[in-house]
């Protein structure tokens, strides 16, 4: 399921637009649009756990 862009928001009080601004590229980072990154497939029932810690490394990357 993709997930649709977050739009810009030009709301004429400049405090609101960078608070805006600032939630907008944090969640495109988070979600991988800002830098086109792709999705983070599902891991099969039977992951090791060497498979397991490297997605949750990927995904803690994605959040800092």
């Amino acid at each position: 399921m993709s997930k649709p862009a977050i739009p810009s928001v030009h709301t004429g009080d400049i405090r609101t637009d960078l608070v805006m601004s600032a939630v907008k590229q944090t969640l495109d980072e988070i979600t991988g649009q800002a830098r086109n990154i792709g999705r983070l497939a599902p891991l099969p029932a039977t992951a090791t756990t060497a498979q397991i810690i490297d997605r949750l490394n990927a995904i803690i990357e994605r959040l800092q």
